[in-house]
């Protein structure tokens, strides 16, 4: 059913996280910049140029299995494997292909968007510990989502071996409204990276998000989305 707010836009608000962290960096006490930047700096923005990988994804309980190799040719660098563990039909096929259409597309929900930062001087350490530190941050009220992301808090951890993002967590504290109509209950967006190797580039590892509310206060939704990337292969130039 489609709602004020539909699944390509939560695919996109998640997607938005990668870029709008490389850059967009809050000035607060230079120590904690640095543990930022350096960690940031190792995030792999382009890692579709570079590799080849397994993403799974459940979506309002149907799991997708599909490849993506960026040396097949552009219209064939996704394939839908299966869909629950059966081989997809055509019009499966055709609806996926069309969300993974084109990593330049605003409207592609596969493409990682920089469409908000954070607010100046909201990076506060929370916790550090010999293993790594937590931070939380305001994201920034820009563009399109500016009526959404004032009411979204984000923590993000950074782990000290290998000074890598472990993950991003996005959350809303109370139910609030986005648009004309709509009331969001809840919004919790989990991104989570890994080193591909040791002291390698960082990739995705996962997108865990689940957004609940109401629409023309009758019309209840619920979106879940479980996304795991897997099987990353190195296919970039020596």
């Amino acid at each position: 059913m489609e709602t004020a707010i539909s699944h390509r836009r939560f695919s996109v608000l998640c997607g938005w996280v990668l870029t709008s962290m490389l850059l967009a960096v809050p000035v607060l006490a230079m120590e904690h910049d640095e543990i930022v930047e350096r960690a940031l700096a190792k995030l792999d923005n382009d890692f579709r140029d570079f590799w080849a990988y397994t993403e799974t994804s459940t979506r309002d309980e149907s799991r997708y299995v599909a490849t993506y190799d960026p040396r097949r040719s552009e219209k064939d660098q996704w394939k839908l494997v299966s869909v629950d563990e059966r081989d997809p039909t055509g019009a499966e096929i055709k609806s996926f292909l069309a969300t993974k259409s084109d990593p330049g597309d605003e409207e592609s929900d596969d493409q990682f968007r920089a469409e908000v930062g954070f607010q100046p001087n909201s990076l506060t350490l929370l916790e550090e510990t010999r293993e790594h530190w937590l931070f939380s941050f305001v994201p920034a009220e820009n563009g399109d989502d500016q009526k959404f992301m004032r009411h979204i808090d984000g923590t993000v951890k950074v782990v000290k071996d290998g000074h890598y993002i472990e993950y991003v967590d996005l959350r809303n504290g109370a139910p609030f409204k986005p648009a004309m109509g709509v009331k969001v209950k809840t919004f919790e967006s989990h991104l989570t990276f890994n080193p591909t190797a040791a002291q390698g580039p960082v990739v995705p590892k996962s997108v865990d998000l689940h957004v609940t509310g109401r629409a023309y206060l009758v019309i209840k939704f619920e979106h879940t989305e479980k996304v795991r990337y897997l099987d990353y292969e190195y296919v970039g130039a020596e």
